[in-house]
């Protein structure tokens, strides 16, 4: 089903990675990486895993040969001006962010760096086998090529290999019409799956190997049979199986395919007769946690926790006030005026509150049980008691879903259906398992392979209906769908985030009194576009608003110095900030896969 024409989402059309080995056995590789947006975009990153040697260096960013300016934010999620990037030493990797303006349209970007250790040269040959594609990737991949450029040098017929990794990727890989041009390309590819190119050349061809690391001795007779063993255990897996047997295991295989397609009318949405292009104010008390959920079908991530946060701040039940601080970076040898934000508990009688906030309040009180704090040191304090804070927020997470069901907005019925889909999946690939000897076709074959393709059936069946199962954690449109009610709710709702991205743009702005400015702020923070109500607050809000409102500050630059960095430092602290303990939030590095490179990346 296709998303929803507000859904903020993007995909990736196709990718493109050229590697031109050096002569001292460095790399320099070209990503260039198509973004298809549906919504409005402001950020991408590339994390780079890097092992023990291997050092990255000389990153650039580009755009249609426009070149991006470094020294920006690299923290995901971060602001930065169009056109700027910033990269950030993670130590077990480098991250590389950099910053757009995209709305509904397709944009091309072209990440470049230097890549030294992890060429292996052995005394007869270069091993370069790099992962063009990681598995941290959250999103499908349609089409992946990749090529490596080798040293000019005197080579004969049959001293280059290509070998491409996994089996499971449809692919292929070719050497050129030259013999000496070795390239991959990839198709389908599914999000969490990486993809490598491993290119063995004769060592000859390098100079030196200052940008790669020796191996010891020989190593193209390992190299071979370590691919031959690879390709012998594929064979093996399928020999001897007759097409009657695969008949079998695929119309097993064909119904979970079925009742996956007979549950997706859980995710159909009602239609709904709407057309206004924008609400002037916001279409209902919804609150700001409640708002990004329902427009994402009852995904809920730190934008709410956020938007909650800066709602308590102007119902005073927290403090905030500005201050300027001094941040060191670059080692110490760079330091910069940044405006910071501290906030505290307020003194009195305590305000009553919904549950999904009472969880953002006890977040808060961790926080801060020493003294109002400032948000640069949100991220750390929330990290020293990891597993409560992130328990938190995962019934902070509940309680937005729950007050969305309740309020009969959303309807997860489909749910329901998809735990019986996995406990039915269970029962048939653990049954099947000890049930498949005695089918009297399988008893009664000659084929040894008889058996193996019963059980592998009935896995099969399971395992995909497990896995449609699973579905519902990543690909909640296909079982989670609005009400009809929910449904016109959430198109004001877009409405209402249309005016307020458009407002500062208006020629005509209508009068909005100061405890409205206050509540858009927070409603933009919800719905992801705070920047633009800042810079409408610079153009068209009374004076007064600096000196009466708890939310916006003037910093000498007019509405949106204390603001912007408020805003925009608070989603950073909490980016990640409630993984639980031991988890890597990023994904599970290289698969089992034997390549260097590889990660991930994303946009917002």
């Amino acid at each position: 089903m296709a998303p929803p024409a507000w859904a903020e989402e993007y995909t990736l059309p196709a990718a493109d990675v050229e590697v031109v080995v050096e002569a001292d056995g460095s790399l320099r590789v070209t990503e260039q990486i198509a973004f298809s947006f549906n919504g409005a975009f402001s950020g991408a990153y590339r994390d780079i895993p890097l092992r023990s040697g291997e050092s990255i260096d000389e990153i650039a960013v580009s755009e249609a040969g426009r070149a991006y300016s470094p020294g920006a934010p690299a923290e995901l999620g971060s602001s930065g001006d169009p056109g700027t990037f910033g990269v950030a030493d993670l130590g077990d990797r480098v991250r590389v962010v950099w910053h757009y303006a995209a709305t509904d349209e397709r944009r091309t970007f072209t990440l470049t760096y230097r890549m030294r250790g992890l060429t292996v040269a052995y005394d007869d040959v270069a091993d370069v086998y790099l992962q063009v594609w990681g598995d941290e990737w959250e999103v499908d991949l349609d089409r992946l090529t990749a090529r490596v450029i080798l040293p000019p040098a005197d080579l004969a017929a049959g001293e280059v290999l290509v070998y491409g990794h996994p089996s499971t990727v449809a692919g292929e890989t070719t050497l050129g019409a030259d013999g000496f041009s070795p390239a991959l390309e990839a198709r389908g590819i599914p999000a969490g799956q990486w993809v490598e190119i491993r290119v063995v050349f004769p060592r000859r061809a390098l100079s030196s190997t200052a940008g790669a690391t020796v191996g010891s001795g020989a190593a193209l007779d390992v190299i071979r049979n370590e691919e031959l063993a690879v390709a012998e255990q594929e064979d093996a897996a399928g020999g001897g199986v007759t097409p009657s047997l695969w008949l079998f295991g695929s119309l097993l295989a064909a119904i979970p395919a079925a009742l996956f397609g007979a549950f997706r009318r859980f995710g159909r949405e009602p239609k709904v007769a709407y057309d206004r292009e924008y609400e002037q104010a916001p279409p209902s008390d919804l609150e700001p946690a409640l708002v990004p959920a329902l427009l994402s079908q009852g995904r809920v991530d730190e934008k709410g926790f956020t938007a909650t946060l800066f709602d308590l701040i102007r119902r005073g039940v927290l403090t905030a006030s500005p201050e300027t601080v001094e941040r060191v970076t670059w080692a110490g040898m760079r330091r910069e005026q940044i405006s910071d934000l501290v906030i505290g508990l307020a003194e009195g009688d305590s305000k009553p509150l919904r549950e999904h906030e009472t969880r953002v309040m006890t977040v808060m009180r961790r926080v801060l049980d020493e003294g109002p704090q400032p948000l640069t040191q949100f991220r750390t304090r929330i990290r020293a008691d990891a597993a409560a804070n992130a328990t938190t927020y995962d019934s902070f997470r509940e309680s937005v879903q729950k007050a969305l069901t309740g309020r009969h907005l959303l309807d997860e019925t489909g749910l329901k259906a998809a735990k019986w889909l996995l406990g039915a999946g269970l029962a048939a690939g653990i049954g099947g398992w000890f049930l498949a000897p005695a089918l009297p076709w399988v008893s009664s074959s000659a084929n040894p392979a008889a058996e193996g393709v019963a059980r592998f059936g009935f896995i099969l069946v399971g395992g995909l209906a497990v896995l449609a199962a699973a579905i519902t954690q990543s690909t909640r449109s296909l079982w989670v769908r609005r009400t009809s009610a929910g449904a016109m709710e959430a198109a004001r709702w877009q409405a209402f985030r249309r005016y307020l991205a458009d407002f500062s743009r208006l020629r005509e702005a209508p009068a909005i009194s100061l405890t409205l400015w206050e509540e858009f702020l927070v409603y933009a923070v919800a719905l992801g576009v705070a920047e633009d109500v800042l810079e409408a607050a610079r153009l068209h809000a009374p004076s007064t608003l600096e000196e009466t409102s708890s939310l916006y500050w003037y910093s000498g630059h007019g509405y949106g110095g204390h603001s912007a960095n408020a805003f925009a430092g608070i989603e950073q602290a909490l980016t990640g900030a409630f993984a639980h303990p031991g988890s890597s939030g990023g994904g599970g590095g290289f698969s089992g896969g034997g390549g260097g490179g590889g990660g991930g990346g994303g946009a917002w």
